[in-house]
């Protein structure tokens, strides 16, 4: 099975953190508020142990501090940590492929301005080798992990690939191979719904958008509203789905285990659970929001009461 998906074998109940994006000093009060104790810069926990979802840096003040203290910790064995879409994104930014070409073109590099100053005059190598290891997925008899979307046939892909990790080596394999590559990408970015060409529309930040992202930890529905994540025009969300024929089969019912998650800036004034047995732990610390954990008991069901956020 490939390395990029790893299994639960901790005795210590799991603390889901979400997407940090170098608010370090907001992660330090999470863990203050947790109970965590600062171990010569690593934080413990008699009892509990955290599990990052990914998204370590881009847009925070403490980008390099932010994946310095989650390095060491995972790689101390305090803690897990997945893979981000921000990380791929960034490795792909900086690993070549055999034409000696970037695997995300150069014209997207304004969007880690923060991340690249950050590592200026630090040894980059090393910290792009971390970030190429982490793990995609987590698993065990009691509750699954991903960054964006838990989807079974991307899972199973990724678990029959060879792959060690996602350094250079290894992009140059996921992209020779669409579907291995594709499976990546739902996993770290979300599988998203092809509109039909008359339901195009203009994002709130004037980008023309002619995919829109599926709610997928909810029960199968049938209109956009039901299926789609992302702010759509008023117009469009009561609008029935059912005769577009779109390819998306998978759902997270009510049967699956409990799933946690990040990636989908949530609102930071509505805290809650997904579902009865999914939980999104992104509250847009990045955009003027909150750090959120959710300390889970692998007994319990979940509950929005297990939620705890660094304010």
């Amino acid at each position: 099975m490939s390395k990029l998906i790893i299994d639960y074998n901790q005795r210590k109940q799991p603390d889901f953190i979400g997407d940090i994006h170098g608010h370090y000093d907001a992660l330090v009060q999470l863990f203050n508020k947790m109970g965590y104790t600062n171990n010569d810069g690593i934080y413990t926990h008699p009892e509990r142990y955290p599990v990052f979802i990914g998204d370590y840096i881009d847009r925070g003040p403490k980008i390099f501090d932010t994946v310095d203290l989650v390095k060491k910790m995972q790689e101390t064995g305090n803690a897990i940590a997945l893979m981000g879409n921000h990380e791929l994104n960034f490795l792909e930014l900086n690993y070549k492929d055999k034409e000696a070409n970037t695997f995300r073109s150069q014209a997207k590099r304004n969007q880690v301005k923060e991340t690249d100053a950050a590592f200026l005059g630090k040894d980059l190598d090393s910290y792009l080798d971390w970030m190429a290891q982490l793990p995609i997925a987590l698993e065990s008899e009691n509750f699954r992990a991903v960054h964006a979307q838990w989807e079974e046939n991307a899972i199973e892909v990724l678990k029959n690939a060879s792959l060690e990790k996602l350094d250079e080596t290894g992009l140059r394999a996921a992209h020779a191979d669409s579907n291995l590559y594709k499976s990546i990408e739902i996993l770290l970015k979300g599988k998203e719904l092809q509109l039909p060409e008359a339901l195009h529309y203009v994002d709130h930040g004037s980008e023309p958008r002619t995919e829109a992202r599926i709610k997928w930890w909810q029960a199968r529905k049938r209109t956009f509203f039901g299926v789609d994540f992302a702010s759509l025009p008023e117009h469009m969300v009561d609008k029935d789905i059912s005769d577009f024929n779109h390819d998306y089969d998978f759902y997270y019912e009510n049967q699956h285990i409990p799933v946690f998650f990040g990636h989908y800036w949530m609102d930071a004034t509505k805290v809650k659970l997904m579902s009865s047995n999914s939980c999104c732990v992104d509250y847009s610390i990045a955009k003027d929001g909150i750090l959120v954990a959710y300390r889970h008991t692998q007994s319990e069901k979940l509950s929005d009461d297990y939620f705890v956020t660094h304010q």
